[in-house]
């Protein structure tokens, strides 16, 4: 966080960061939760706490450093909207001020840095993601996965191993996305359809 006394250090990440508030200049402030704010941008959604905002937008949401305990017991943000619970966590109604006039983050001093590296963060990772999921999509369509899961299902004869009930598919009882295609066949085990939705398995 930059303080009043860093002007100097503000302007230079402004000047070095030129293009990258430039790229980020559409996000958005689009939720706001018991600790911490949604921020949207053209990548996807990041959610940063609040003691990691500057302290304007801190007093903006009513978040107090010296007294987080009420916001940690779940207690209600001091917000001009009004805060219900949903699904089990504290949401907040944006103030109307504020969804009138959402604030551009590349505007926030400091903040760009830190949005950049939260955004570099989700797209490296859904990527990865993503490749993992088409590598493993490949696999099971191979011969080898074929031949694994059919000695799979005849080693134990076709029978469930949590519910006994006729087995159709295979199941990783341990699973590692770098594994895939070299798992031994004793980390597999036949399930029916139900104890397959149940354990909503990664791969199987």
């Amino acid at each position: 966080m930059l303080d009043g006394s860093s002007g100097c250090g503000c302007r230079l990440l402004f000047s070095r960061h030129h293009d990258i508030g430039r790229q980020n200049k559409d996000a958005r402030v689009t939720g706001v939760e018991a600790d911490g704010v949604h921020i949207s941008f053209r990548e996807g959604v990041v959610k940063v706490p609040f003691d990691q905002l500057p302290q304007e937008l801190q007093r903006q949401y009513g978040y107090d450093p010296a007294n987080t305990t009420e916001l940690h017991n779940g207690i209600a943000v001091k917000l001009a909207g009004t805060v219900k619970r949903v699904a089990g966590q504290m949401l907040a109604n944006f103030p109307q001020s504020v969804a009138q006039n959402p604030m551009p983050i590349a505007l926030l001093v400091g903040f760009v840095l830190v949005l950049t590296i939260a955004a570099g963060t989700w797209v490296k990772s859904r990527k990865r993601e993503q490749r993992l999921a088409s590598r493993r999509d490949e696999y099971r369509k191979s011969d080898d996965w074929q031949r694994k899961r059919a000695l799979v299902l005849k080693r134990d004869k076709y029978h469930c191993v949590y519910c006994g009930a006729r087995a159709s598919r295979v199941h990783h009882k341990r699973y590692a996305p770098r594994n895939v295609g070299s798992e031994p066949i004793e980390w597999l085990v036949s399930v029916c359809e139900r104890c397959h939705d149940k354990l909503n398995p990664d791969f199987g």
